[in-house]
């Protein structure tokens, strides 16, 4: 398998008034396509905040993120942006699915973003839904949905562009522990069907260890590596 990201030596300071405070410290880790890693944590561990510097939605103080060997800090604003729809998959705690459409035209959204015509949108968002088992709530908004049926869905959109990456941040922690457990499943076998790399994120060490990979972020420190 071959590289597809390389986090070296990463640290994030935080300005707070005349303090300032270390959040991140030298993170170092490697990622093979298709991998799935789950990185420990609990609050306010720094975990999110690498997340987010390894999806390019923040620059670290110091360090460099490779993505394919491409260093994220030489891109500019509109090539991150692209890069991000073309390349990653995001997943939240909370689904972030807009309310006003239903569950097609959600996962839909970012290949029309990608400039895909509505007929191939759609076309690509109804397999996509087929995938996580929610072909037959594709006109459904997401208020009409259970909690585990719209991280399904969100699921569904940070897939349909085929990324390389999903970037997951706490994906079950809103979830009840057999809804939770589903969730992790399908995020197991959607690894192995698209041979799509995951990042999980997560306090939840029980979950944690259904991933082939895990780590554990302390402090703003990796504790012990990847082998």
């Amino acid at each position: 398998m071959s590289l597809l990201l390389n986090c070296e030596n990463i640290s994030k300071i935080f300005q707070d008034g005349e303090q300032q405070v270390p959040v991140l410290q030298n993170v170092n880790f490697q990622l093979h396509t298709a991998d799935m890693m789950a990185i420990v944590g609990s609050s306010g561990s720094g975990k999110s905040t690498l997340l987010h510097i390894l999806g390019s939605l923040d620059k670290p103080s110091s360090g460099e993120v490779f993505m394919q060997g491409q260093a994220l800090s030489s891109l500019n604003n509109s090539q991150r942006a692209r890069w991000r729809n073309q390349k990653l998959g995001f997943i939240y705690q909370f689904h972030h699915l807009l309310g006003e459409f239903n569950a097609l035209e959600n996962v839909a959204m970012p290949l029309l973003i990608a400039g895909l015509s509505q007929s191939q949108a759609k076309k690509k968002a109804t397999a996509m839904l087929e995938q996580v088992g929610l072909s037959h709530r594709a006109t459904h908004p997401p208020a009409k949905m259970s909690g585990g049926e719209r991280q399904r869905v969100a699921i569904a959109r940070a897939l349909v562009n085929d990324p390389d990456l999903v970037l997951a941040d706490e994906p079950t922690g809103n979830l009840d522990e057999e809804t939770a457990e589903t969730i992790y499943s399908l995020m197991l076998e959607l690894n192995k069907k698209l041979d799509t790399a995951f990042i999980v994120v997560t306090h939840d060490q029980h979950l944690a260890a259904r991933l082939p990979k895990q780590t554990h972020l302390h402090n703003g420190e990796l504790l012990d590596g990847l082998l």
